[in-house]
Formats: C-alpha cells, structure tokens, sequence
C-alpha cells in the first residue's frame, strides 16, 4: 500500500489551503470564502450554507451550528467519488488525491466532527455523527455538494441495474473511476469501492450474494468481499464481477440475461439457483468464519451462515444460528433484514406463530410470495394469500432445488384451489410428476367438473404419498358432502378419522376446521363446540382464527326463536354452551347479540337476575342507539321481574332515546308503565298505555283493570287482545285457550251476558283442554245466563 499522509485539522504549517465556512440565507453563499489562516482561498475550499445567524456573541454561533445544512467538498471536476455508511461514520472515497484542511468546519454544526486522509492517490474525508441521517450527494463545479436535506428529493437518481455476462455479473456505471481497497473501520471486512464522477446511487439496501455483498451507499458501489476468489475490476461500460479459479463458486447462476437483484430471496434470504454442493460449501465458509472471529466481529459471518444454511432447506439450524447471534447482539433483531430471515426461518420450521412478522412486513412485491406463505400456513384470507402466492410464484424457479421441490407442489396447490382466473394463469404449464397431483386435482373442479375433480382426488387417496393420500381424501370428503352424496353428520365422523392422516400431512388445522364446520352443518352444536375447543387446544397459536367459527355457532344457539319447537331442555343446552364459551369471544357487535340472546333464554326459563346480567354485559357493546335501546328495555323487565325495580328505573332512563321506532317505543313504554304499576302508580300506568294498542300493552292494560276488579273495562281490553289472537276457526293454541277462558271469566264477573254469548258463539265447536272446557262451560252457561235468556223469551 502506498505511504499514509494525514492532513492534520488545524494546522497551520499545511501546503493546502486553510478551509473556512460561512453561514448565510442567501445562495450567492455558494462561492468561496476568503480565508483567514495566512494563505488565500483556493479550489480546495470548504463552504457551508445554513440560515443567517445573529450577528453577534455566542449566540451567533450557537444558532450558526444548528442550522447548516450543506457544505461544499472541493475534490475537483476529474475526481471518481463514492460514499457509504459504516456504523454512524459516513465516508467519502475519492480516486484522486487532494488536500484539504477541515478545521474550518468545525463550528458546522452536524458537520464539525470532519476527518481528511490521503493515501497515495486516494483522499478520503469521514463525518462523524451521533447517528444516521438522511444525507445526498450532487456534484458542482469543481467539487460535490453535501447537503442534509437533498435539494434534488424529487429528482430520479440513476442506479444500477446488473446484468449477467461472460459467466460473471455487470454492474453499469456511467464515468467509472478507480476501485479502491480499504476496510471497513466498524467491522474490519474487506472493502473494494467503486468511484464515479457521475451520480449514481447504490442500494439503499444491503444486497446478498455468494462469497459477496452489496452494501448501501449515497454513491458509487461499494462491495463487501469475503472470498478471495471474487475479482471486481472495470469492464465494458461499468464494474465487473466473477469468480476466479477452478473450485470457485459462479457469482451468476446462468450464462447470461439481466440479474433481478432484489433485496428479499437474494440479499436477505441468501436464495440462489445453484447447486447443493455450491450451498454447501458456502455454509461451510461461513460457518468456518463465525467460528474462527472473535466474538464481537463474528454477526456477519452467523449472519451470511444463517441465510446458507436457509438456502440448503435447513430451517432448524438457520434459526438456531440466528437465535445464538441475537442473544449475543439483541440489537440485531432490529434489523429488517435478520428479522424477515428469523421469521422465514421460523415458518419453515414449521412454527407460524414465530412467523407473524411476515404477514405485516413492508416487502411489497419482493416478499409476497413469503407473505402469501404465511397467510396460507396462518389459515388466513386464503383469497388474499393464493394472490399474494401467484404474485411471487414466478421466483420460485430460481429458487435453490432443495426449496423449490418442498415449497411449489404445496404453492401450486393452493393458487389451484383457492385463486382467481389471473392468479391460476401462472400454473400453466404445471410441472410434471405426482408431487402436483393435487393442484392438476383442482384444475377440473375450478372449471366447474365435480366428477372429474372427485375421481381425480380419489385416485391421490390411494397413493402411499402421506401428503397426496390425506389431500386426496380430504377433498373427496368435502365434494362428496357438498353434492350431497354424503350427509353432515357422516361427513364429520370421516374428517375425525382423518385427523392422523393429517397431522402427518401438516394439515391437521384445516381438517379439524372442517370437522367443526361439518358438525355446524348437522346441527350438532355441542359436538361443533367440542371440536372447536379441541383444535384451541392444540393449536393455541390458531385460536384467534378459530373465533370466527365459534361466534357463529354461539350466535346461532342464542338467536334460536322461541318459537322454533325447542324443547326446554334444548334452552338449558344452549343457555350452558353459551355461557362456558362467550368469555372466549372478543368483545364487539357479534358478542354483544350472543350476549342480550343469552338474557332472553334466560328469562324464558324464569331466570330474571341471571337475564339481567347477561343484559348489562350486552349494553356497552350495542352498535347503535335504537339497539341499546331495546336491550336496556329487556334490562328493565328482567330487573322488574327480580324484583330491583331501583336498577329498572335507572336502566331505562339510561338507555332512553328518542326516534327508536314505534316496536321499540311501545316496549319500552309498556315496560316503564309496568314498573309504574310495580311502584303502586297503576292509573298512571294506564294512562301511559290508553293511546298503545299493541298486544303488550292491551294485556298489561287488561292485568292492570283486573287487578283493581274494574271487570266491564276489563272485558273490553281483553275482548281487542282477543280479537287480534284468536281465529275465526282451526284449533286454538294453549295461548289462544288461556285467553278465552281469560275474556270468559271477565265478562262473567261484569255479567256482561252478551260478550259471553258472543264468545260461547264464537269458540263454537272447537275443543279447548279438559279442564279450560270444564271453566269456559261453567262460565257461559252460568244461572245468570239462563234465568237471562228465560226473562227474554228465549
């Protein structure tokens, strides 16, 4: 290496020039200062610009330090830069020697803290900084600006595109200067800069490669080489890269064609067609450097040998590589990069919880197909997931052949069962060989061929493939019940038995999702809830996805109408399912109607205080007023009925709102006139009720009347609630009979003669129950009745 010559800051006995810094609003700034160190500005000159400043004291200086935003580099019009970050040093390579003082930077503010080197025919300039920062490059007459805030932020920068050639790879660079070897000063690797006088940018991402890596820069290429086989050199029109002697391994995975250098599969995930051997001894390079490291140089080395060991199919050791690392540097998890690794290394390994991080990385298209992998193992939005998965299948046939023969039998499949017309287009052709049997399987069923599709699956149940043999039976069961060759019930007991067959398979979750959804379709709620629990059980990662299932059904038992011929033990069933499962449902609208449905069975089975409960859990989960309205009327009557009529009155007055609707309004007023009746107000509850016509409130009214034996206005509410329930013939309910014995009875006791003549005509010849016929008889043909008919000649 060329003899070092360091350009101490401050010196005054320098060659160079002194460099000085201003600090103005106005862009006349831009050109050199005079400086004040004994020598004239020249070329090699620094200037800041920022904000004007106070113009006196400290002040002046404070404000001046605080808001400088970019300084000029003199490094000339000929000079090849490049510039990079290594930790919180940003760097600045020039392929031309020039020297500078930086002493006048040092009341710069975020650029104080500058450093200038020579070596040989090299300049390199280090800003130190207390962390990261946004910084741009953009060359000037005479040198390159440095600015915080980029001035160019909506301006294309040019970048790299490599490309494969001669068995290497190029990188095009336009004005292509000098590469220049260093190390890095935070981690001692191997650096080979690649200077340019124009502006191109690098990545902004650290991309992966065997025996390499491109690291971030502002400008230019900077690569990280860890073989020595690896040669960088200019070529034909940019920077070019290949492997040197025979056991290297090929940096370009073909002859020829543009290289898709994306972040994810490549720099993240380590992914490259090339052969098992090539993988192999690429971990084994690693591996053997991590081992040999110190400790504390040894994250990019465990690093490179974790992404090896992902690429060989090996998921346990690379998390097992990766777990060791971070519990050495915690700070790694952090990073974007380990932490999409450790999670890709997670799923593999057959643990999806671990994985969640994949679901919400910000990967856009490079990690669908990782995303998409995900969602499908997760049990989630499979629509979503299969588009996801087609967006990202093309990658997987430059995936290592390890990993592209255990991941696109599995891809193919589910893009075949659950995408769209656009997403199956890129299946054509499927490969050949039984692995796909299962995706050709779906290809007849989603052209609307049930036949063809179900002998297809019964043919892969037959296979001694695990894999194939439970998809084949799997989906042969599912046909067959959806076509109605089988019913649910049986359809349940065969997904049961399939249970092994597809913990074996990896897909014990969907066959149990299916178990619980078969005994949904039977009607078999305790047996659906069983499952449901089971699969909780054993897949504790999955519960959040089971919940849906699980609200369905607990909604289904708690919205069963009264009416529907349940058996009252059937309420207790139902009333016992809900409540040992609805703390399981998160809280919102769904929990809030299984909730108020769970009060109602209550209070039809005389459970008024028990009701209530469930009513006031119910109430801070209603939608909407009108909703909160009626449950807080429900509320009330079951408060009512327990006799807390405090809590009744308040519940009503709580849950008050005007505009509910004329159903709601009446309930709610032949409730409040009900608990008015409780409070010993009965004529002011009748007065609440006298403009309501509604059955409600004409059999309170007519309870109210009986109750204070006022029978002739007794009989004429009873006699319009009859009127509204009881037909003209066909045979009478045991509601319908309690009501006519009910309207008998008054108008006996108000010897009103003619409504009891009007009723024994109108009931007729229809039967009522033994003892109902007994009292309705006694009652119509009372002495009064005859000695009534016989005074008017009847």
């Amino acid at each position: 290496m060329p003899s070092e010559s360091a350009v101490k800051q401050g010196s005054g006995t320098l060659s160079a020039p002194s460099l000085t810094a201003s600090h103005t609003a106005d862009s006349r700034a831009l050109a050199p200062k005079e400086v004040s160190a004994g020598s004239p500005a020249t070329a090699n000159t620094f200037w800041a610009q920022g904000t004007a400043a106070p113009s006196s004291g400290a002040a002046a200086a404070d404000h001046a330090v605080g808001q400088v935003t970019k300084i000029f580099l003199p490094l000339g019009d000929q000079a090849g830069i490049a510039a990079f970050w290594s930790r919180n040093d940003f760097i600045i390579v020039s392929d031309h020697m020039t020297q500078m003082d930086a002493s006048a930077l040092r009341d710069t503010g975020p650029f104080s803290s500058a450093a200038v080197r020579t070596v040989g025919n090299t300049t390199i300039v280090t800003f130190h900084f207390d962390e990261q920062r946004p910084l741009a490059l953009n060359r000037q007459p005479g040198g390159w600006v440095l600015a915080l805030s980029p001035d160019n932020a909506g301006t294309a920068q040019m970048r790299v595109v490599p490309e494969q050639k001669d068995g290497g790879i190029l990188y095009p660079m336009p004005q292509a200067g000098r590469i220049v070897e260093l190390s890095d000063p935070s981690s001692g690797a191997r650096l080979l800069v690649a200077t340019s006088s124009a502006e191109v940018a690098g990545p902004r991402l650290p991309h992966r490669h065997v025996g390499y890596e491109i690291r971030p820069s502002v400008q230019g290429l900077v690569f990280a080489v860890e073989s020595d086989q690896i040669e960088v050199r200019n070529g034909d029109g940019g920077l070019f890269i290949d492997a040197v002697g025979e056991s290297a391994i090929p940096v370009a995975p073909a002859a020829s064609g543009q290289i898709v250098d994306d972040r994810i599969d490549w720099s993240w995930l380590g992914l490259r067609s090339l052969p098992p051997a090539a993988l192999r001894e690429d971990y084994r390079r690693h591996w053997t450097q991590a081992a040999m490291l110190p400790p504390e140089g040894r994250n990019e080395a465990r690093l490179a040998a974790a992404r090896s060991a992902f690429a060989l199919g090996d998921a346990h050791n690379a998390r097992a590589i990766l777990a060791t690392a971070i519990q050495d540097d915690p700070e790694l998890a952090t990073l974007p990069n380990v932490a999409f690794l450790q999670a890709a290394s997670e799923l593999l390994a057959d643990n999806v919880a671990g994985a969640s991080m994949l679901e919400s990385a910000d990967t856009g298209v490079d990690g669908a197909l990782w995303r998409g992998l995900y969602m499908e193992r997760a049990g989630k939005n499979p629509v979503k997931a299969s588009a996801l998965l087609a967006e990202g299948y093309p990658r997987l046939a430059d995936y290592p052949l390890t990993l592209r023969d255990r991941l696109q039998p599995e891809v193919a499949a589910f893009i075949a069962q659950y995408g769209s017309e656009q997403d199956l287009s890129v299946l054509s052709p499927l490969p050949d060989g039984p692995a796909y049997g299962v995706a050709r399987a779906f290809m007849p069923l989603r052209a609307g061929d049930r036949v063809k599709a179900l002998a297809a699956f019964q043919a892969l149940a037959k296979q001694k493939d695990p894999v194939l043999s439970e998809a084949g039976n799997e989906q042969a069961i599912t046909l067959r019940l959806a076509a109605g060759q089988r019913r649910p019930a049986e359809a349940a007991q065969a997904y049961g038995r399939l249970l092994l067959a597809g913990r074996l398979a990896g897909r014990e979750p969907e066959v149990r999702r299916a178990l619980v959804s078969a005994w949904v379709q039977a009607g078999e709620w305790e047996k659906a809830l069983t499952a449901a629990d089971e699969e909780m059980r054993v897949f504790p990662d999955r519960r959040e996805d089971m919940m849906s299932q699980v609200q369905d059904i607990l909604l289904h038992l708690a919205e069963i109408p009264e009416g529907s011929g349940a058996h009252p033990t059937d309420a207790i069933d139902a009333v016992a399912l809900i409540e040992s499962h609805v703390d399981q449902i998160p809280d919102g609208a769904t929990k809030g109607r299984i909730l108020a449905g769970l009060g109602a069975k209550l209070w039809g089975l005389g459970l008024p205080g028990r009701a209530a409960v469930a009513f006031e859990r119910a109430l801070p989960l209603a939608t909407t007023d009108v909703q909160r309205a009626a449950w807080g009327a429900q509320l009330a009557q079951a408060d009512i009925q327990a006799q807390r009529l405090g809590q009744a009155r308040r519940a009503l007055d709580e849950t008050a709102v005007s505009g509910a609707g004329e159903d709601v309004a009446s309930r709610r007023r032949v409730i409040a006139a009900s608990l008015l009746a409780r409070e010993g107000n009965r004529d002011q509850a009748l007065q609440m009720l006298a403009q309501d016509e509604t059955e409600a409130s004409l059999d309170l009214r007519g309870r109210l009347l009986e109750e204070e034996r006022k029978w002739p206005d007794a009989v004429l509410v009873v006699g319009r609630l009859a009127t509204k329930n009881i037909p003209e013939q066909g045979g009478l309910s045991d509601a319908q009979q309690d009501l006519t014995v009910r309207l008998a009875t008054d108008a006996a006791r108000a010897n009103d003669w003619e409504t009891l003549d009007r009723l024994r005509e109108w009931i007729g010849r229809r039967r009522l129950s033994v003892e109902r016929q007994r009292i309705f008889e006694l009652l119509v043909t009372s002495p009064e009745a005859d000695i009534s008919k016989r005074a008017s000649g009847q």
